[in-house]
Parts: structure tokens; sequence; C-alpha cells
């Protein structure tokens, strides 16, 4: 299922350190978060696209039509019309999905209590 929650204005994330506590484009920690690792890799990552598999359904005219893979950000950053570009650091972490490796690039952003209640 994909879920599009409104906030009302009083309580959107302005800032980075906001969103920061409501999304996430990470791989959460095995060991710590196991619940949560399990569900993200089963339904959070997105691929493989691109030239691993330029047939893919999200590719048009040689490119992922969502994005993907993201680029490496150390920090989540609000552009100029209010959208954050989440947090996606190239920490090392990379786990094997659907026969390929994927690392905080092909995360799908997600809000870890709802995902993980």
């Amino acid at each position: 299922m994909h879920l599009l929650l409104s906030l009302s204005p009083a309580f959107q994330p302005t800032n980075a350190d906001q969103v920061d506590t409501l999304i996430s484009a990470t791989w959460p920690d095995p060991e710590k978060q196991p619940l949560l690792f399990n569900i993200v890799k089963r339904c959070m990552v997105h691929g493989s696209c691109g030239s691993a598999n330029p047939h893919a359904p999200c590719m048009k005219q040689g490119k992922c039509s969502k994005g993907f893979p993201k680029h490496f950000q150390n920090q989540t950053v609000m552009n100029s019309n209010g959208y954050p570009m989440y947090a996606c650091p190239d920490d090392g972490c990379m786990y094997e999905v659907r026969n390929f490796i994927a690392n905080n690039r092909w995360i799908v952003p997600y809000n870890p209590f709802i995902l993980a209640w």
C-alpha cells in the first residue's frame, strides 16, 4: 500500500531536523531494529532498475522514472519549495535484495513508527 498523509500546517515539519524525526531513507540497524529492518528490506527498497534491469516497469527513456538510485547525501536538506531531500549517507550499509545489492540510495523514504507498527 502507498499512503500519503497530509499534516495540518501547525504540524508540518519546517526544517530538516523535524523531517528527520518523521522520515528515514536509510537502512535501519538489523541488530537494534530487526523488525523494521526486515520490513524495509521486504517493502521499501526500489529496484532493481537502471543498467541492472533496463526493462523494469519504472524505466522510461533509459532512466528510472522515480529517480533511483538517489544521490548520496549526508544530511536532509529542505529545497526552495519546502520539499526535503532526505539524508542518504554513504555509510557502507548494503544488503542483498531481490538478487541485487542495495545501499541507502535505493531506500524509499518511510516513517519508521508507522512502518513497524
